[in-house]
């Protein structure tokens, strides 16, 4: 039960050392490097394409078929998910990580009641009996703060609302009480109201029972809301780190102000403004020769940019930045 306001201590640190991804002949991530305080909310930010989803579903061993890690570490306390094949596989997702699904209506099955999928759970992971899955079931519906579950858990997805799913999704993820909560831009589909409630809900879960998180998101006003640390995220790479007052503060990557200046300028615009944008798109099918931002960078020059990989800098502690052009964006 997860009704005791009590905090528990805090769960496992995070640390992805390297880790690059690839489908087929394509890297799709390169060299990606993260470390979550345990008990802490790293949210990881980007424009589509620039690979938060392959970072997720990579630490969670969700990758499809056509894609592997081929190098790096991704470790949960003294866990490496990378090293994991088979049985010890299985038995890490969803006790020592969870990976929570962006739209619920496609997590779950149209055509299984809500408290059967949770109840299966359960009955194949513990072997619990029919009765006893079932009401485990009811009761992680009601930690999410369901009410009346055992109602809940005889309906179909599509006769629950929009957040009541997403709320059983979350209650498939923390069934076995994970230390790592993967959250894939969870809150996408969801309106304004009922994103506050799920943020809300992870908030206080992540309290209760001592969760790492790495929230994956393109929205900035989130990220404000749950983040201690930031991470973002273009091209494959993470090309800046920093904790989330620092980084909407004095932001160093010329993609990190591109995309505050777009969320800054979005929220204040009067009636047809013409609102801020990043010029060009984020690379497909492969990054460019270079700092995979040199073609759409106002900064970028001949000589270094569009020749040379920029490796992340430290510039103060616990914050690094990939630019050439570092001494420029004080």
């Amino acid at each position: 039960m997860l009704d005791d306001p009590t905090p528990v201590a805090l769960g496992d640190a995070v640390s992805i050392s390297g880790l690059t991804v690839s489908y087929g002949t394509t890297t799709a991530l390169r060299d990606a490097h993260l470390h979550i305080p345990a008990g802490t909310t790293t949210a990881l930010v980007g424009e589509s394409g620039s690979g938060k989803s392959t970072l997720a579903l990579a630490a969670s061993r969700l990758l499809p078929p056509d894609a592997s890690i081929t190098a790096g570490s991704v470790r949960v306390g003294e866990t490496d998910l990378a090293a994991l094949t088979g049985r010890p596989l299985r038995e890490a997702r969803g006790s020592v990580a969870a990976y929570l699904a962006q739209d619920a209506s496609v997590a779950l099955n149209p055509v299984l009641r809500v408290g059967g999928q949770i109840a299966e759970v359960h009955r194949v992971r513990h072997g619990a009996g029919r009765r006893e899955a079932a009401a485990l079931a009811e009761q992680n519906l009601a930690d999410v703060g369901i009410p009346d579950p055992a109602r809940v858990a005889r309906r179909y997805p599509h006769e629950l609302s929009g957040g009541m799913r997403q709320r059983a999704v979350i209650a498939i993820a923390l069934a076995f009480r994970p230390r790592l909560l993967i959250a894939d831009e969870p809150t996408t589909a969801l309106d304004t109201t009922v994103q506050a409630d799920i943020l809300a809900l992870v908030g206080r879960l992540q309290r209760q029972c001592g969760l790492t998180v790495l929230w994956i998101t393109h929205d900035m006003s989130v990220v404000a809301e749950i983040a201690d640390r930031v991470a973002v995220m273009y091209g494959g790479r993470i090309v800046e780190q920093a904790d989330v007052l620092t980084l909407f503060e004095s932001p160093a990557h010329p993609y990190t102000r591109a995309l505050l200046r777009c969320f800054q300028e979005g929220r204040t615009a009067r009636p047809k403004q013409i609102l801020a944008a990043i010029n060009g798109s984020p690379p497909v099918g492969g990054v460019p020769d270079g700092c995979p931002f040199h073609p759409r960078c106002p900064k970028a020059d001949d000589s270094r940019c569009r020749t040379l990989l920029p490796e992340p800098r430290p510039i103060a502690r616990d914050r690094q930045a990939a630019c050439h052009h570092l001494e420029f964006t004080s």
